[in-house]
């Protein structure tokens, strides 16, 4: 029999399950309407973790891994596109990601994803200097074992030798691969029109959060702006702008004081003024009312 070293998690709200990766810093947004079901599975090792996540919806995520690790990520599901480069990052294409840098990426629905997160010195200084992403005839094959591992030890079909020797097989893996890349810099993504979609976002009101106003504030023309988050995102720019504006009425009523706190406040709060159009949005987005977002549980502290 092998010693548990599995443990789960499923949620059922979007603020909750960006909470679930042990010191991680995430903010999650989702993007498309019906009932979040998300789940986190950790294998660990002392301080080094393998996570498998998986979300149901289309889910914009900011994330920063731990002070002082690294991540070793693969999409396993549908694609997914970070923000500011050209293309989606396709099924078995991973990424480095490193400490002190924002991440920020669009998923498409059925999300999935195996990640492996170690200490910066458990890797050679030139492989963990910055981000890079895991070539692609490599990444299938670390992907695909990670998974195994992963799946096996949660069945309770792993062999105990093949657990404590995973962490070093799974260094010499990644070792392997990125010595190839370690003498290629890292560098900032060029500033585009979909970075500057993003800043005007986070700095607007967000009852200025329109294609219209964003044009005006961006001197741009509104077919740009709509056909450079489409190829960037893989969705609209209104629907992104909507479902940034619900998720962030939802975190604030998950964060709220039911006691103390009026549902019609909030919604007014983030631009919304028309309160049967706001609670018919908010009821297809997250298949609830807002007065049962205000109700439950908060989320625990991170």
């Amino acid at each position: 029999m092998t010693r548990n070293r599995v443990k789960e998690a499923r949620f059922d709200s979007f603020v909750d399950q960006e909470r679930g990766l042990d010191g991680w810093h995430q903010l999650y947004r989702q993007l498309s309407p019906g009932a979040f079901e998300g789940h986190i599975t950790a294998l660990e090792w002392g301080d080094i973790t393998l996570y498998r996540e998986t979300v149901n919806q289309r889910m914009e995520n900011i994330y920063r891994v731990p002070d002082g690790y690294l991540c070793v990520g693969f999409s396993l599901g549908k694609p997914l596109t970070m923000a500011g480069l050209p293309n989606a990052i396709g099924t078995g294409t991973g990424m480095i990601h490193v400490a002190g840098e924002d991440y920020h990426i669009f998923t498409d629905s059925h999300a999935d994803y195996i990640m492996l997160t170690l200490p910066q010195d458990s890797l050679p200084e030139d492989i963990a200097c910055g981000t890079r992403p895991v070539p692609k005839e490599a990444g299938q094959g670390i992907a695909d074992w990670m998974l195994t591992l992963m799946e096996s030890a949660r069945l309770g079909i792993a062999q105990q030798a093949v657990l404590d020797l995973a962490p070093d097989l799974l260094l010499d893996r990644i070792s392997l691969w990125a010595r190839g890349a370690a003498r290629q810099t890292a560098h900032k993504l060029p500033r585009n029109l979909m970075a500057d979609i993003l800043e005007a976002c986070d700095t607007l009101p967000f009852d200025k959060l329109s294609v219209s106003h964003l044009a005006t504030h961006l001197d741009r023309d509104r077919a740009q702006l709509r056909t450079a988050c489409l190829e960037r995102t893989g969705m609209s720019l209104d629907n992104m702008l909507k479902g940034r504006r619900l998720s962030e009425v939802h975190r604030r009523l998950r964060f709220s004081d039911a006691r103390t706190t009026r549902v019609s406040d909030v919604s007014m709060e983030f631009g919304y003024y028309h309160w049967g159009r706001f609670a018919q949005n908010y009821r297809t987005m997250f298949n609830e009312r807002p007065s049962e977002t205000l109700r439950r549980t908060p989320p625990r502290q991170h």
